[in-house]
């Protein structure tokens, strides 16, 4: 069988480990998906059915309610006491009795038997006079302001609230004429109201989180549950609601359910949250996903235990060389186990030893050449420097300026007496600065007081060592190459602080400055800044290299270098 080609070249645990967690990991995969969609399809078929079956309750019950006021609006036009009292409004007005119209009310209390959906029934006269009614008082309504077109029709309304006369309460009512039995003239109208508290009491008491209203087919409500005002337009209309007799659509991070209410051509509505409707899902594929996460987790285990008992040995190894290509050249442990893997370890051991033996070797030959490459340069500082002192000293002699004369012998003197330092390469940070002061002071009589300069350094910092003439080629540089070519006075300062690895030298002036090309010029290893390259050099060598030189260009002129030294005891 041949390894796939992500894999070749790979390391072998990884490939054994790999393998049998892409297999293992693949088949918890597939299983898991075909399980989330099982979940999803089946939870979602329970939750629409659910849904579907709520709806067909409520349009079953409000079937209820209409087919039953329709039987008692049936049942109150052929009655003989509605037949004879109507007509006798309508043609004997005169002898017409609040007697008549109290048996005629008992009359319909009698037929509906205090139905507990219906609001009230109203009897009209063919010229829309209230008659008598089951609630009101006769002489406060009418059929004044209502537009009868067919002879049966339902509509909605408000009527006055039987508790409180001040306030009117919505009702869906039928309206029906009705008609003399023996001539077949036309007697008046029958109205039934069912109140809508008595419809929105269908759904409001259901147990789920969905919220169910009624719309006519211009969307506006004619019954809800309270979640949007009665009478308003539905605010999640949708063009399917009126292409389809049933079914659903999702807007605005909800599903709404409906079906189409043919006897009134309104559409019952219920709206779900899309979050209460998936969180069965969620909740399941969730489980789904758990369970995978384990069985992954569990394989990856498995996984890693077989392949470590394969490949232990030789992953030891393999992380021990990567140790020693990072410089760590200490033994491998030994392995007790197979005769091979000892043998392969020991020999390994003894190469380890042999190599290390032989770079500690060279690193000793190459680091005490480096190291006397550099004080053989640093050696050639001192009499160039001096030649230039003397020859000035001769010129003072010439013109008899002794006291300068003198002053530049001392600081000559001085300079030399603690640059020698019996041969030591490291001095006090005292003693640099005193190094560095007198070499700043012949300087400055050599170039006729061209510049000033300061120096600051914590008295607790003074008994620090330091390595010598760390800051002479600094401050030489900042002189030729910055202070020499200006025409105004010269400023160096020196600051010489404590930083948080160590101690940090810092020289600035107010010279011509540099330019960033040049900074990189004096880094190149060809070049003639020996000066400034050898500190850098001498630091790295004998601090590590952590510590060395920096070289700034200051915002306004001038430059700045700093250089930063372990503190040491």
């Amino acid at each position: 069988m041949r390894i796939p080609a992500k894999m070749e070249g790979m390391p072998l645990n990884k490939q054994i480990f790999g393998s049998m967690f892409a297999i293992s990991s693949a088949i918890i995969l597939l299983i898991s998906i075909a399980t989330c969609s099982i979940i999803f399809t089946n939870v979602m078929d329970l939750e629409t059915k659910s849904s579907i079956q709520n709806l067909e309750h409520i349009n079953s019950q409000l079937d209820f309610f209409l087919t039953s006021v329709d039987n008692y609006s049936k049942s109150i036009i052929v009655n003989a006491a509605v037949q004879d009292t109507t007509n006798k409004f309508n043609t004997k007005r005169q002898k017409f009795s609040e007697m008549d119209q109290m048996r005629l009310k008992d009359e319909l209390n009698t037929i509906i038997q205090s139905t507990s959906f219906i609001y009230s029934v109203n009897i009209y006269s063919d010229s829309k006079q209230l008659i008598a009614s089951t609630e009101v008082p006769t002489n406060e309504d009418s059929l004044s302001g209502i537009e009868i077109s067919s002879d049966r029709i339902w509509l909605t309304a408000k009527k006055i609230s039987i508790y409180d006369r001040n306030q009117k309460i919505p009702v869906l009512m039928l309206l029906q004429r009705f008609y003399s039995y023996s001539t077949g003239k036309m007697l008046g109208y029958v109205e039934i109201s069912i109140p809508e508290t008595a419809i929105s009491s269908i759904y409001e008491n259901t147990e789920n989180e969905n919220n169910t209203c009624i719309v006519d087919s211009t969307g506006s409500i004619q019954s809800t549950d309270g979640l949007y005002p009665l009478y308003s337009v539905y605010p999640n209309l949708d063009n399917a609601l009126f292409k389809n007799k049933s079914g659903f659509y999702f807007i605005n991070n909800n599903i709404v359910f409906y079906k189409y209410f043919e006897k009134l051509n309104w559409y019952i509505i219920t709206q779900v949250s899309s979050n209460i409707f998936l969180q069965p899902i969620y909740f399941l594929i969730f489980l789904s996903v758990f369970i995978a996460a384990c069985g992954v987790v569990i394989c990856t285990i498995l996984s890693h235990k077989i392949t470590q008992t394969i490949t232990s040995p030789i992953n030891q190894l393999i992380k021990h060389i990567q140790k020693v290509i990072q410089g760590r050249w200490e033994p491998v442990p030994n392995h007790t186990g197979q005769n091979e893997i000892n043998f392969l370890f020991n020999r390994f051991n003894d190469m380890l030893a042999a190599q290390a033996k032989l770079k500690d070797n060279l690193l000793k030959e190459q680091k005490m050449k480096q190291k006397l490459s550099l004080d053989l340069l640093q050696e050639q500082v001192n009499p160039h420097f001096l030649y230039n002192t003397l020859d000035n000293i001769c010129s003072l002699a010439e013109i008899n300026e002794n006291e300068t004369l003198i002053e530049v012998v001392m600081n000559l003197s001085k300079f030399y007496r603690e640059t020698l330092s019996k041969g030591s390469f490291y001095v006090t940070i005292k003693d640099e600065i005193s190094i560095t002061t007198a070499y700043l002071n012949i300087m400055r009589i050599r170039y006729f007081n061209k510049f000033e300069f300061t120096i600051s350094c914590p008295d607790y910092l003074k008994a620090y060592p330091c390595l010598k003439l760390l800051l002479q080629p600094i401050v030489e540089n900042s002189i030729y190459h910055g202070i020499a070519q200006i025409y105004y006075t010269g400023m160096i300062n020196i600051d010489i602080t404590e930083s948080e690895n160590g101690i940090r030298f810092t020289v600035r002036d107010n010279g011509v400055g540099i330019s960033q090309k040049r900074i990189e010029e004096i880094w190149e290893e060809q070049n003639s800044h020996f000066g400034l390259k050898n500190v850098d050099q001498r630091i790295k060598l004998y601090y590590g290299d952590q510590y060395g030189l920096k070289i700034e260009q200051n915002a306004d002129n001038g430059c700045t270098i700093t250089l930063e030294i372990a503190k040491e005891v």
